[in-house]
């Protein structure tokens, strides 16, 4: 896809801290065109967020999602097996890990299930797979290549007769207005002991932290990673970070059962020493996964 010109919001909104509503803030960065977008940090839970940022409408939605949608109207059942993110490998070795903390392995619900790739490597561990995808095109690929049930609808607005083991949100969170209303919708249809994995952004590793550094000293013009260059809108509408994350939880009643930083090439940080070292004790990984149930 040709990059879009620059973003111009029609119109704008000042939002509290999504995860504790506190408006107790300090700027964290200004970045994109001409910086007119501005990242601040809450005081008060270490939330790294957006505001004011562009209203968050359909105009803002078709924007920030125009090159999903467009990879959904020319997606080629031979890329499932060659797709370089989100790939099939990698959930199977993420699944490994989640499994052991999913004593029912009944059902699983995968939220922005994309081209379904994690649905597929699922279908191994569990004899019920369900989707939600905002792509109504994306859901109607797995459906007819995986057999798997995908709903076009919003997570918030879900309904299913059956309550699930497993709910697996993977970098979703970050681009909803109303995370703590995710929570309490996942907490409501997991079953007895069920397990929600939540995947992220961290904005805390060392690479933003070294960046961020940069930026400081004024050798680097912005740091934010939450920029779509293809689409040319700031699509993550918070940063998260461990703090907020476990803040987050317990606002929601959710019990924290491992939680630990990783990249896309070891899933669960478990393959070699080093890679336990960098992002199970020290934390200093680019992505953040959360295994919680609720208490």
């Amino acid at each position: 896809m040709s990059q879009l010109k620059e973003y111009v919001p029609s119109s704008w909104e000042e939002v509290g801290c999504p995860f504790c509503s506190s408006t107790k803030k300090s700027v964290h960065e200004k970045f994109g065109h001409k910086m007119q977008y501005t990242y601040v940090e809450c005081s008060d839970c270490s939330l790294i967020y957006s505001s004011p940022r562009p209203t968050y409408n359909k105009e803002f939605i078709d924007r920030a999602y125009a090159s999903y949608y467009q990879f959904a109207d020319n997606l080629k059942l031979d890329e499932f097996t060659t797709v370089n993110e989100s790939s099939i490998p990698m959930f199977k070795d993420e699944l490994k890990n989640i499994t052991q903390f999913d004593k029912n392995r009944s059902s699983t619900l995968d939220i922005g299930s994309g081209m379904g790739t994690y649905l597929f490597a699922a279908k191994e561990y569990y004899p019920l797979c369900v989707g939600i995808d905002v792509s109504e095109k994306m859901g109607n690929f797995i459906e007819q290549n995986l057999g798997i049930k995908v709903f076009n609808v919003q997570f918030e607005d879900f309904e299913y007769p059956a309550k699930f083991s497993l709910i697996h949100m993977s970098h979703v969170l970050e681009h909803v207005p109303n995370p703590n209303e995710w929570l309490q919708k996942a907490k409501q249809i997991l079953c007895v002991n069920g397990v929600l994995v939540v995947n992220v952004p961290h904005k805390h590793s060392i690479s933003n932290k070294v960046q961020y550094l940069f930026y400081k000293l004024g050798l680097k013009k912005r740091v934010s990673s939450g920029w779509n260059d293809a689409t040319r809108t700031p699509d993550h509408l918070f940063e998260p970070t461990i703090n907020s994350m476990k803040f987050l939880f317990k606002k929601n009643d959710f019990k924290v059962l491992d939680y630990f930083t990783y990249s896309r090439r070891d899933p669960a940080s478990n393959k070699s020493f080093f890679s336990k070292l960098m992002n199970r004790y020290l934390h200093f990984g680019t992505n953040l996964s959360f295994i919680v149930t609720p208490n």
